[in-house]
Formats: structure tokens, sequence, C-alpha cells
């Protein structure tokens, strides 16, 4: 339409160029023409002087689920001439998700002065954890008239884990889960009634506790030592993850699956309890094992578990599986499902399912 309006506009300038014999119009004429014509080349020119780069920013504790993640794109001109209008097409969904058609499409529009580079800022949100990916497809410029356009497929893209957001669902601080009966006692308290067993010694640092002081050793080297103890080993417990799955998981089923993975995790990290968290990669076919002790720890293991951890069929690593669950030694072991089941000594000790099914109902009909 603007083509016509402008071509309309320069033979109205040529009639009455005509008519009234002015060379003022006529030279108008010869203008418009020549800035048309050079109006066609000029989209193919901006695009041959831009580059991008896209990158989705992380916040300092982590990106998570639900809260906007900030994005930036760099674009520079590398040309003599102000692009005064460039739009680009991104798409961002989860690498999670089976329909990968689902990903949800942005537009932005901007400007670039000659020889410069400008930045320009967004936000997106997902819903689910995972990983979020943001891809720029497609890079539209536009001469100044806006009567020529010209576009070009891009494929830049950027991800970020996205972290569960870190809360607790019906876990209940683990007080049932630890009620396990077990020949030396409960493992809560098998650091209580048993007294603990010295591991090394080292030398006294300021703040540690009087009881703690190897008083026959001090005496001897006339120098104050410290008894440390196998605490760590007596404290410890193991949590399998167990990706057996039958059929082909959504990605609320994923997103639930790690977000109860991480809530146990916090709950052991939050009583002092170091856990042994193991699942099998059917891809590698290999067994990983991460130790959490801390919350640095936390974030390492669930961001590993949320990038390389696979759902597979129901028969996949069965014997591996066995054979490194004959070797573990904690006192507590447990199993969390992919029907959301956590199971310890063959029992089922909670059930996330129906709460799930709950909250997922809530969800459709809100």
């Amino acid at each position: 339409m603007r083509k016509v309006v402008y071509l309309a506009f320069s033979l109205l300038t040529f009639y009455l160029a005509g008519v009234y014999r002015l060379d003022v119009l006529m030279f108008l004429f010869f203008t418009e023409i020549l800035l048309f014509a050079g109006s066609c080349f000029l989209p193919g020119y901006f695009l041959k002087n831009l580059d991008l780069q896209i990158r989705l920013e992380e916040g300092e504790n982590g990106s998570k689920k639900n809260e906007p993640v900030s994005g930036k794109i760099i674009v520079r001109n590398k040309g003599r001439l102000p692009v005064t209008l460039f739009i680009l097409s991104l798409t961002y969904g989860n690498l999670k998700n089976p329909e990968k058609d689902q990903e949800t499409k942005l537009n932005l529009k901007g400007y670039v002065s000659a020889r410069d580079v400008t930045e320009m800022q967004f936000q997106i949100v997902s819903q689910y954890c995972g990983i979020l990916q943001c891809r720029i497809r497609e890079l539209r410029v536009h001469d100044y008239f806006r009567l020529f356009r010209k576009k070009k497929a891009v494929n830049l893209q950027d991800t970020q884990v996205l972290l569960p957001e870190g809360k607790e669902i019906g876990l209940q601080g683990l007080e049932e889960f630890r009620n396990i009966e077990d020949a030396g006692g409960r493992p809560s308290d098998l650091w209580e009634k048993r007294p603990p067993d010295v591991d090394d010694v080292r030398e006294y640092q300021k703040g540690d506790a009087m009881k703690d002081i190897h008083w026959k050793l001090s005496a001897r080297n006339d120098e104050l030592f410290i008894k440390t103890y196998r605490e760590d080993v007596i404290r410890q417990a193991s949590l399998f993850l167990d990706l057996r799955y039958e059929g082909n998981a959504r990605l609320r089923e994923m997103d639930a699956f790690f977000e109860i993975a991480d809530s146990m995790i916090r709950s052991f990290v939050r009583d002092k309890i170091h856990l042994r968290v193991w699942w099998y990669d059917a891809a590698g076919k290999a067994m990983v094992v991460m130790q959490v002790s801390e919350e640095a720890d936390i974030r390492r293991t669930v961001e590993e578990l949320i990038r390389n951890a696979r759902f597979y069929a129901e028969t996949g690593g069965d014997d591996a599986i066995q054979l490194y669950e004959s070797q573990i030694q904690e006192p507590l072991s447990l199993c969390l499902n992919t029907k959301f089941q956590l199971t310890g000594r063959g029992e089922v000790l909670a059930d996330f399912a129906k709460d799930l099914e709950r909250r997922w109902s809530s969800d459709s009909l809100s």
C-alpha cells in the first residue's frame, strides 16, 4: 500500500511538472524516482551489516520458574547508515517439553545508529522448571520510507536452567520418613545413642569446643589437638530418584518430580543430614551420584538433575540400579519414583499424587 501511495504521488508530481512546465517539479519527480530505486537496495545493505547476540541473564541465586528471566539482545551496526527500523522475531520455550511446537512468540522492534551498538532488554517467564531456551528466529529490516523490507532466518539462542521455587510440598520436615526402625534405632537418633567414633585429630583453632580437645595427646605434645569425628558417615542418608516411567512424561509431571526432589533435598540439608542423591542416566548408561551437605550443593545437584536427567522406559537400567543399591551403607535409604511416591524398605512412606492432581485441576479451572 505504501508503494502504491508513493508511486501515485510521484506520478502526480510528473503530471503537474508537465502541465505547469515547472523545472522544480520535474527535479522533485526525478528525486522521488531515485529515492524509490535506492530504497529497494537499502534493506539488503542493512541486513549485511547487522550482527546479533542474545544472552539470558542469571539471577544471584539462579533463575526460578514463575519468576521473570531477563534477557538482552545486542545489535551491532557495522554500516555507514543508521537503521531506523528492524524487527526481531523470538521464540522461547522449555526444552523439557515433549511438545516442541508449544513455543511462545515475541517480536521486538528497534533502531541502531551508524557504526553503533544498541541493547534491547526483555523479560520472559515459564511456569515450569526445566531448561528455558530463547531463540532469535528472524530479522527483518525496512528502508527509511518503509516501502521495502527484507528478512533473513537467524538461529541464535541461549539457555537458562529454571530451578524449582524452593517450596516444600507436604513433606512436613521429613519427620514421618525418618521414623523407620533400624537395628540401631531410628536413623535420626543414631548419632545420639552411639558414642561418636574419632576419625582423626588436628591442631586447635579458635572457636573449637573444649569437649573436643584430645587431652592425652595434647599433654604429650605440649600443644592442643582437637578430635574429629566420623559424623558425616553416621548422619548420611541416601535418596534414589527413580526416573523409570510408563509412556511419555508431560512437562507438568517432570516439573512436579523436580519440585518434590528439590524439596526433599532441602529438608535433609535443613536437618543437617548429609545426603547422597543418585539416579540412573539412561542416555549415558551410567549412575550419577551427587553428595549434598550444604545450600550450594542443592543448586548444583538440582541443576545437574534438570539438565541431564531423562525419564525412560520401565525396564531400563534395572541391573545397574540393583547392583549400586546393594552397595549403599546409609542407615536411611529412600526412593522417589515417577508416580510421586516416596518409598523406603519396600513401604510407601508418602504419596504426593493426589495433592498434585488437585493442584493441576485448580490450575486448569483458573
